[in-house]
């Protein structure tokens, strides 16, 4: 056999990041644009949550998807993420609720939220979400504070008294919009600023103190005719950068080291100034804002990874000069209309120990394959996760462990391409399995990429030479998250 191994005396995981703000989702259209039906909805295993999985929407094109919980939409918690495949910005929310610069339009935006559909907006000339996820959930725990549907005037800001009594630091604020055109949607969240003909579109929250915070509708927008905000005093995060400086112009790297999968991370940022009369800890220009007489405006996340995200701060921006990022991983439960962890829990079975002491590569069409049992007896796989280095494309498959026979097979990316752990989102293709079965790779060029190798054997992990499997003594890096079903 030709095959090699490589063996490491330390490991680095190099991971590089771009940064968005994330938050609210809402945006801003110019005109109607088309409406075309979901593909591939996925319902995950809780009949409280639903998943799309990574679902590609046109340019200037609205999408409707089908969730189908029935309930309330006030009662919904959603998640919204973008993937850009071909650029720099990878997971993100860049131009989070839309974004105008002369006569393009870009970013994504949610609207006509109800019991069962929900519409994702993608702008014209949008580059940055050339897939988007989306999730939705019934979280069974109430807000702390919930000021209801609360009519807005056009120019206008509201206080709303939450008396908590507890420190604003601690709290975390959510925003809906509703209104005529959009139904419930987060159109313009943060702000939207149009030169021609000058138009201020959206909302956007400020000011959170220990009993209060502030809503503001800009003048020119005429798609919110009610706000609903919510205040909760989350569960402790998992990652909690605390206030850290950012200048104009510049992009800052956190490094959050939960080792998680990016795209089951919930993340909050948000900003504080203090000049006096200034919007104290808000989202003022979540996403970023263009505007003529302002220029570039805001803040937004971006190339959130398993172990760092960056936060960019725009050119002229004059309301951030200090930023908090807070990601909390999905044991927690926290409430809120956007940043919410309370449905089926995900499993990742493993049996290597996170430890790389070694490498295994091969030829072309050769490859490596580790078998596990479903909990419960039944699992549907959202990812499969592969500690690699140098990665380059894969053919993934998932197998049946007693035949062998294929259950799913494709050619993917590695997300976000990165030596260390990268997750290949698998949801979208609803494989649920009741019997044992092996996730793993054939390689597409000779010995690339080269596969971590936990040198402590636990019986199963297999290489594959076409249809021979001959069973290791140690353990390859690759895992399956699932969720019972």
């Amino acid at each position: 056999m030709n095959k090699r191994i490589y063996i490491w005396i330390s490991v680095v995981a190099s991971l590089a990041l771009a940064t968005v703000f994330l938050l609210a989702v809402g945006a801003a259209a110019r005109s109607l644009m088309p409406v075309t039906p979901a593909t591939q909805p996925h319902a995950s295993a809780a009949s409280s949550s639903w998943n799309s999985g990574w679902v590609t929407v046109s340019a200037h094109t609205c999408q409707v998807f089908n969730h189908n919980l029935g309930a309330a939409p006030e009662d919904y918690a959603l998640s919204l993420l973008f993937w850009d495949t071909d650029g720099n910005l990878g997971l993100n929310r860049r131009n989070y609720g839309g974004l105008k610069y002369e006569d393009n339009w870009y970013g994504v935006y949610w609207e006509h939220l109800t019991a069962n559909t929900i519409s994702i907006c993608r702008l014209e000339n949008d580059n940055g979400a050339d897939k988007i996820n989306i999730r939705l959930w019934v979280p069974d725990s109430t807000p702390d504070y919930d000021s209801g549907w609360t009519d807005i005037a056009a120019g206008g800001t509201v206080s709303f008294s939450h008396n908590l009594g507890i420190t604003a630091t601690e709290l975390s604020v959510s925003l809906w919009f509703s209104g005529t055109s959009k139904g419930i949607h987060h159109y313009g969240y943060g702000g939207l600023s149009v030169d021609a003909p000058p138009t201020l579109r959206g909302a956007y929250w400020h000011n959170l103190t220990t009993n209060t915070v502030q809503v503001s509708r800009r003048a020119g927008d005429t798609d919110i005719e009610q706000v609903r905000v919510v205040v909760v005093r989350s569960d402790p995060p998992d990652y909690d950068s605390g206030w850290q400086p950012i200048s104009a112009g510049t992009v800052i790297t956190l490094n959050h080291n939960l080792n998680q999968s990016p795209v089951s991370m919930l993340m909050r940022a948000e900003c504080y100034s203090s000049t006096i009369g200034g919007p104290g800890i808000h989202q003022w220009f979540s996403g970023g804002d263009y505007s003529s007489f302002g220029g570039w405006q805001g803040t937004n996340m971006q190339n959130l990874t398993a172990n760092t995200v960056q936060i960019v701060r725009r050119a002229d921006d004059l309301a951030c000069p200090l930023v908090r990022v807070r990601i909390w991983v999905p044991e927690h439960k926290i409430y809120l209309p956007l940043v919410l962890n309370n449905y089926a829990p995900e499993v990742e079975l493993a049996y290597d120990d996170g430890t790389m002491e070694t490498t295994d590569s091969w030829d072309t069409g050769k490859g490596f394959a580790v078998c596990f049992s479903p909990p419960d007896g039944s699992a549907q796989i959202l990812r499969a996760n592969y500690y690699l280095q140098a990665p380059y494309p894969i053919e993934v498959h998932v197998w049946d462990a007693a035949t062998h026979a294929d259950l799913l097979s494709e050619q993917a990316s590695p997300l976000p391409g990165q030596d260390g752990w990268n997750y290949v989102d698998l949801s979208y293709r609803n494989l649920t399995v009741t019997a044992d079965f092996c996730v793993g790779f054939l390689h597409i060029a000779n010995y690339q990429p080269t596969l971590g190798v936990d040198t402590g054997g636990s019986g199963h992990s297999y290489e594959i030479d076409g249809d021979y499997w001959e069973l290791q003594s140690s353990n390859y890096m690759i895992r399956a998250v699932v969720v019972s079903q």
